[in-house]
């Protein structure tokens, strides 16, 4: 016999290793012990484990009698409260009859190098949304004003003559910065330089002060996909289908991969299955005069 086949450990008990990590991440402050021997009341022998946590490594799901036996355990211990956990799942029978026991059943969720390592995705609603933006002057000086048609590119400055960038600009970085409303459809008469004085060159070489507004179309675009989950300990609740965690990592998210791959959304009222992240995306890409 060689030194690792020696030493290597059972799967059954490399599972409830998994196990007892898992219970540690998701109750940090209780006291999670593994293979903790206790007498049982009723027959006399020594049960492993205080909070009663069983750990199946079955080929096939647990059926009622796996049920009903680890309910004699519970109760031998007097435990008040029993979970079982299996990485084959459990029988509709035993889900039954579990439910009716008050047994909590689970399947290991974990992304970690095991037997029984999981490839997880989490179900994502994008939201993308597109600025459209047209561009108003108004101005009341009795100087003469001569505007080029693409007026919101040129130079604007405060009363002090620092220069503030151009409309355009400013407009696209409020935009980005969530400044401005985001809701699909129009916004009329949005400021761009907000409450400052702001001055342009009149065409004729000199400042007159100006008011510069922004109106902007908000177009919504939505697509429904998966996200990889690349770090995840959970349990799975076989009879809520909810994943027990405290914690996960999702995979990076590529607009372009999303429109391209991704199913496109009309009505978020008939998505096939419901996402448990929205996520909204600001894009600035339309301009318009």
């Amino acid at each position: 016999m060689s030194n690792d086949t020696k030493y290597e450990i059972p799967d059954w008990k490399e599972l409830e290793h998994l196990v007892a990590m898992i219970q540690m991440q998701l109750s940090p402050d209780a006291s999670v012990q593994h293979n903790v021997m206790l007498d049982g009341l009723d027959s006399e022998t020594r049960r492993p484990i205080r909070i009663v946590i069983g750990c199946k490594d079955y080929s096939k799901p647990v059926d009622v009698k796996g049920i009903e036996e680890f309910q004699g355990l519970v109760q031998d211990v007097r435990a008040q409260k029993g979970a079982l956990v299996c990485p084959c799942g459990f029988t509709k029978s035993a889900l039954r009859r579990a439910k009716k026991l008050q047994i909590d059943l689970y399947r290991p969720v974990s992304t970690g190098k095991h037997k029984w390592q999981a490839k997880v995705t989490a179900p994502v609603l994008c939201d993308f949304r597109s600025s459209y933006m047209s561009f108003g002057i108004s101005c009341s000086s009795p100087k003469p004003l001569s505007l080029p048609y693409d007026f919101y590119n040129l130079p604007v400055q405060d009363e002090e003559g620092n220069l503030l960038g151009t409309s355009l600009a400013t407009a696209q970085a409020n935009w980005d910065n969530g400044i401005y409303p985001s809701e699909p459809g129009e916004h009329e008469r949005l400021s761009i330089y907000g409450d400052k004085k702001v001055f342009i060159d009149n065409g004729h070489e000199d400042a007159v002060e100006v008011d510069l507004t922004l109106g902007l179309l908000v177009k919504q675009k939505m697509y429904l996909g998966h996200l990889p989950i690349e770090d995840i300990n959970g349990l799975a609740d076989e009879q809520t289908g909810g994943v027990v965690t405290n914690a996960f990592t999702l995979g990076g998210l590529n607009p372009e991969e999303v429109e391209k791959t991704w199913q496109q959304v009309e009505d978020v009222n008939s998505l096939e299955f419901q996402p448990i992240f929205r996520v909204v995306g600001l894009d600035c890409y339309g301009i318009g005069t």
